[in-house]
């Protein structure tokens, strides 16, 4: 498995768990908001390579993080594309740790063989946009948005029906996230255990210069979409 890069303690991507955050590199997704190229184009990949982080030495820190840690998060990029996916979860698990994943969604077969296979405790699903606002946000044909919508409606229904603790997650664009599109967001998720909303922070390093100019939500329009949010699903919470 390609490592790029490891946060050894976060206290905050694993809910009520300490952790450390693992990052693998890549992602078929070319979103325009994306403040980590270095994860996502190819050529910036290519570039940190060889700063990659050797399997081995990312186990032999677990071992020694026995006790000390309780999980492990993975993320991307995005994980689901990397063949050895399950095989890497496994070795985390049979060390004792907790597994949280991060996706995208867009792999459901993928996700189906890690739910199916207790691979994972908790997973975050990214939820960008509306489903027919896909093409526009996450860089792919509008010919392939269809495809792609009906793999993340199957991978919601996967998540939201596998037993374990999970969140969806959407962050907010202002300029972007008007309050149709929100709506439709909203229906995509109902009834799910937790929605968490996160503000968009513009300024440079967009994989897509022209959302630069882009910014977040005010404290109050959060508030005001929390409050919508918390009638379709049982808990909604913000991360500013």
């Amino acid at each position: 498995m390609q490592i790029a890069g490891l946060q050894k303690l976060t206290l905050l991507d694993y809910p009520q768990h300490t952790a450390c955050t693992v990052f693998l590199p890549g992602c078929n997704f070319r979103c325009h908001y994306c403040h980590n190229p270095e994860l996502v184009l190819p050529e910036c990949i290519k570039e940190q390579a060889e700063h990659f982080i050797n399997e081995a030495d990312f186990f032999a820190f677990l071992e020694q993080r026995k006790g000390l840690l309780e999980g492990v998060c993975v993320t991307g990029g995005e994980p689901t594309i990397h063949a050895g996916l399950r095989d890497f979860l496994r070795k985390i698990k049979e060390m004792g740790f907790k597994v949280k994943l991060d996706t995208n969604g867009s792999h459901p077969k993928i996700l189906e063989k890690i739910l199916a296979e207790n691979l994972v405790d908790y997973v975050a699903m990214d939820v960008k946009a509306a489903p027919d606002s896909y093409a526009n946000f996450v860089g792919i044909s509008h010919q392939e948005e269809k495809t792609l919508v009906a793999n993340l409606e199957k991978s919601r229904d996967l998540i939201a029906k596998s037993g374990i603790d999970y969140e969806f997650r959407t962050t907010l664009i202002n300029g972007h996230h008007d309050e149709e599109e929100f709506a439709a967001i909203l229906e995509f998720v109902r009834n799910s255990e937790k929605l968490y909303l996160q503000n968009f922070r513009g300024g440079e390093g967009c994989i897509d210069p022209d959302w630069e100019k882009y910014g977040g939500f005010s404290d109050d329009q959060l508030l005001k979409r929390q409050q919508q949010a918390q009638q379709n699903v049982r808990f909604c919470g913000v991360r500013t």
